[in-house]
């Protein structure tokens, strides 16, 4: 494998992770926010530290992937 097959294969692997990484990090939100509320509805019996901590999580780790997507598309418009 030359060198040029390799930079097309990352380029190609980038182009394809940015989107994922976006969608996923809204995913990632939103879920963690459903789990937050959830417990107001009572319609699962998670205890309330559970729920904050695992919802909590899930939107920090969401809002990176999201932050992480968002840079990529930045630094390739400068490109």
């Amino acid at each position: 494998m030359s060198y040029g097959e390799s930079d097309e294969r990352q380029r190609s692997r980038r182009g394809f992770r940015t989107p994922l990484d976006i969608g996923m990090g809204v995913f990632y939100v939103v879920i963690g926010l459903v789990i937050i509320v959830t417990k107001s509805f009572g319609t699962v019996s998670i205890p309330p530290i559970i729920s904050y901590v695992l919802g909590g999580m899930m939107v920090v780790g969401g809002g990176f992937r999201f932050y992480r997507g968002w840079q990529d598309i930045l630094q390739n418009r400068k490109k």
